[in-house]
């Protein structure tokens, strides 16, 4: 009964460990679209302000 229950912990360790790095991932995909979106923003405002 104790094996079970340690392969239960483990497996509940793994579990979590994958979606934190899943969580980690998704965030940094969002966070480097954001940064470009920001990035295209400031090129765009910098361009039209130095036709003017």
């Amino acid at each position: 009964m104790l094996n079970s229950c340690g392969d239960c912990l483990g497996i509940r360790s793994r579990t979590s460990a994958l979606h934190q790095t899943w969580k980690w991932l998704h965030q940094t995909i969002t966070l480097h679209e954001y940064m470009i979106s920001l990035t295209t923003s400031h090129r765009n405002d910098r361009q039209t302000t130095d036709y003017q």
